[in-house]
Order: C-alpha cells, then sequence, then structure tokens
C-alpha cells in the first residue's frame, strides 16, 4: 500500500469516530454503539485496577459513555489530531478522579445511555490477565490489545472458513492469543516445531504448511492493523498504536 492510498485508507477508518460525533442520527447512534462495545472492556479493566468493585466498575463505565455523549467531547477531534485510545485512557483517568462529584456519572438503570455490558465475560477477562503490579492504564492497554487481536484473529478465521482452509486455521490458531504473544505468533504446536506432524494431519507437506502459516501471520497482522486503523487519524499514529499493542502485550 503506498503512502497516498494508506493516508485514504486511514481517512476513512477514522470516519468511524467521526460519525459517532455527528449527533442524534442513526449513523452517529450505530457508531457510537460500535465504539462503546469496543471499548468498554478496557474501561472496565481499568476501573477494576483503580479499586472498583464489580458493580461500580460497571457504573463507572456506564457513567463515563454517559459523560462524553452529555458533553459532545468527539466532535473535538479531528484527524490526525491523535489515537482515539489514548482519549478514551484519558478521560477515564480523569472521570475516576472526580467520579464521587461528578453530577453526570450514571447508574445502574439511569443516565442518558445504558451500554449493555457482559460483566461476567468481562470479569473473567479482567481476571486472566490481571497482574497485581499492574496499574489500571497497565491493566487497559492488556485487555485492549487482546480485545485488538481476537477480533483479527476471527477475521482470518471467517477468510480461511470463505476459503476452505478452516482446518488449517483450526490447527495454526487452537485458540485466542494469550499475553506474551505478539502479532507475529501464530499459536499451537507448529510454533513449537510440530509442522511435519501437523502436515501430515492436514495433507500437506512441511514446507507447505510453513509457507502456509507464514502468510497467515502476514494477514492477520495486515486485519490487527485495520482494525487499528479504524480509531486512528494519522500513519504515525497507528505506527505508535503497533508499539503500544506490542508492548502492552509483553508480559
Amino acid at each position: 500500500m503506498n503512502a497516498k492510498m494508506a493516508d485514504e485508507f486511514l481517512t476513512t477508518r477514522w470516519s468511524l469516530v467521526m460519525a459517532a460525533a455527528g449527533g442524534e442520527s442513526p449513523t452517529a447512534g450505530a457508531a457510537m454503539a460500535r465504539l462503546c462495545q469496543d471499548a468498554w472492556r478496557p474501561l472496565y479493566a481499568f476501573a477494576r485496577r483503580w479499586g472498583c468493585g464489580r458493580e461500580d466498575a460497571e457504573d463507572a463505565v456506564q457513567g463515563f459513555i454517559a459523560s462524553v455523549l452529555a458533553r459532545g467531547s468527539l466532535g473535538h477531534l479531528v484527524p490526525g489530531s491523535g489515537r482515539f485510545r489514548s482519549f478514551l485512557l484519558a478521560g477515564m483517568r480523569n472521570h475516576m478522579s472526580d467520579l464521587h462529584s461528578r453530577a453526570t456519572a450514571a447508574k445502574r438503570g439511569g443516565g442518558a445511555v445504558h451500554v449493555p455490558l457482559d460483566t461476567e465475560a468481562a470479569e473473567r477477562g479482567y481476571a486472566a490477565l490481571a497482574v497485581d503490579s499492574d496499574s489500571p492504564e497497565r491493566s487497559f492497554d492488556r485487555v485492549w490489545a487482546m480485545a485488538v487481536m481476537e477480533k483479527a484473529r476471527l477475521a482470518l478465521r471467517a477468510e480461511c472458513e470463505a476459503s476452505g482452509k478452516s482446518a488449517v486455521f483450526a490447527e495454526l490458531f487452537p485458540e485466542s492469543p494469550a499475553v506474551g504473544d505478539g502479532p507475529s505468533a501464530a499459536g499451537g504446536s507448529a510454533a513449537d516445531g510440530g509442522y511435519a506432524a501437523m502436515g501430515a494431519r492436514l495433507g500437506l507437506s512441511e514446507t507447505a504448511l510453513r509457507s502456509l502459516a507464514m502468510r497467515l501471520r502476514r494477514r492477520w497482522r495486515d486485519l490487527i492493523r485495520a482494525e487499528l486503523a479504524q480509531t486512528v487519524g494519522s500513519r504515525a499514529a497507528l505506527e505508535e498504536e503497533m508499539d503500544c499493542l506490542r508492548a502492552a502485550l509483553m508480559d
């Protein structure tokens, strides 16, 4: 992808954020719903690591999203101004700091907006990734990175299914990536040198399987970049997000 095409791609993707800032139109509502669904688990992890119990963490997320909508904060963002993740992190940090005095803090069943949260799943994900030494910001980044990688993994699975490579995908990507795996990791026994046995199960030579695995890893990285590109405003910001994702996945 050349520089001009990349810039056009990023501008188009950033329009998701811009659409969410467009008031009360159906398009704005759909874009905001998409952003909220993508953002709430990292925000929940932040609140839990801040010291909130489960219900208070859910209330804090609801209150923060309500305050973003009430203030029209997204309307102040422009392409190239930075990263949507950084906007969320800074806003949530401020929200938690003055939560008790903020009149717009939404409580369960109240407020201007209520985002349906699967708190059981969020709590399981938080518990699986929680590290006692992590700051709230670190927890946010861990959950954010894992969510981005999993969405890209699911997109890759759909592509493999459409092209008749479901069995290959199941062997190379047997489960969600774990903390410590980077975007270049494939997971499974292939990463441990089991290509020969795996190829035999699939009816492929070891050489053919290695080549296919390399192409799928490369495609996974492309899908991760595409996912990140939806909420950044420049190529430079996209590269920064990739660096942050790699750092978040380190133990």
